[in-house]
């Protein structure tokens, strides 16, 4: 069975929503973020929907939709994350210009609701969770 998640790429303009199944637990989620660079415009260019669409790409790893993007209709983040209410895990990424990096947000849904788990640098993310990124 897979760990669902929504990774939510955002910037000053919008927020693009991409479902993943599998391997999202932080320390899978660090590498998937990572490989997504690769694909991207080198930082400090970025845009929320070039750099989901550079997460697909670098994620996405046979046909089907264990890596797509989410309709974009919802009014808002709670009615998107209540409509793909089988995740696990939810990641606000972002760009933060002064600190020159991207910024992640960790949420875990539990039995009240989601969690704030963590928050950091992605450089940071990557030395704490993923083993080989």
């Amino acid at each position: 069975m897979g760990t669902r998640a929504i990774y939510i790429f955002e910037d000053d303009h919008e927020e693009v929503f991409v479902y993943k199944h599998y391997d999202n637990h932080p320390s899978g989620a660090a590498g998937c973020i990572e490989g997504a660079k690769e694909f991207a415009w080198a930082l400090p260019r970025f845009e929320a929907s070039e750099f989901a669409a550079a997460f697909v790409v670098a994620n996405k790893k046979r046909r089907g939709g264990e890596v797509r993007l989410v309709h974009a209709g919802f009014k808002d983040r709670l009615e998107m994350l209540e409509a793909n209410d089988c995740c696990d895990y939810y990641y606000v990424i972002s760009f933060i210009p002064q600190e020159h990096t991207l910024w992640v947000e960790v949420f875990e849904k539990g039995v009240l609701g989601w969690t704030l788990l963590d928050e950091f640098p992605h450089d940071v993310m990557k030395d704490r969770y993923h083993e080989c990124a």
